[in-house]
């Protein structure tokens, strides 16, 4: 009986953790960089770039 209540407590501790790291994130993210000239593509490939917000 004494080890199932170590697996519970070893299973709740792991399900509490998976949240509280889900909840976290990545933090902060900051502001998109964008290039001044970015490369318009080739035969195969069309970039599509977002001008930057003024």
């Amino acid at each position: 009986m004494n080890r199932i209540k170590n697996l519970s407590t070893v299973f709740h501790a792991l399900i509490i953790a998976m949240f509280v790291l889900s909840v976290n994130g990545c933090g902060y993210k900051k502001a998109p960089y964008y290039q001044d000239e970015a490369p318009t593509g080739d035969d195969n490939v069309k970039f599509i770039i977002k001008e930057p917000a003024k």
